[in-house]
């Protein structure tokens, strides 16, 4: 970069740079403790167990089949699955979860049940399929996927099949 500065005007420009430069140092900083907060942040949040479906601690003996308020959210959503044997919205395990769980309150459960479907979704333990119609998503386990973007007809809802195939 040539830059022509009288030369009487050379310290004031001179000076002027530096201060610009020591300011975009100090946001540079700011910036990067920012971003170790935010690293924190992430840290402790993906360590709590709403995201592992398996804890730390030995879990109490569960009867098979049946809805345990202490299960972690992944199982309760794998629970819901089990039971409805079809792809599922959020939705529909939410209000499934608020019927078994009246004390729960339903921003509580939306917000934990869609992070641990975003985290069984990217872990590729679940399949997101998106209704070309509704565009409501549908979640469910890869097995019960062809590929990336067809489930098996299987576990495709009735309504769903009615809305793709008029059937």
């Amino acid at each position: 970069m040539k830059i022509n500065v009288p030369e009487k005007y050379a310290d004031l420009y001179l000076k002027a740079l530096s201060e610009k430069k020591k300011a975009l140092e100090a946001k540079i900083e700011d910036f990067k403790k920012e971003i170790e907060e935010i690293d924190n942040h992430i840290s402790a949040l993906t360590s709590l167990s709403i995201f592992h479906d398996t804890p730390s601690y030995t879990p109490p003996r569960w009867e098979p089949n049946r809805y345990q308020e202490e299960w972690p959210w992944t199982k309760k959503i794998t629970h819901y699955q089990e039971v409805k044997t079809k792809i599922f919205t959020s939705s529909e395990v939410i209000d499934y979860i608020i019927q078994k769980e009246p004390k729960l309150t339903k921003s509580k459960v939306r917000s934990s049940i869609s992070a641990a479907l975003s985290n069984k979704h990217k872990s590729g333990a679940y399949v997101k399929f998106v209704d070309p119609i509704t565009s409501n998503t549908y979640y469910g386990p890869s097995d019960w996927f062809i590929n990336e973007h067809e489930p098996y007809l299987d576990h495709v809802p009735d309504d769903l099949k009615e809305r793709l195939f008029g059937k």
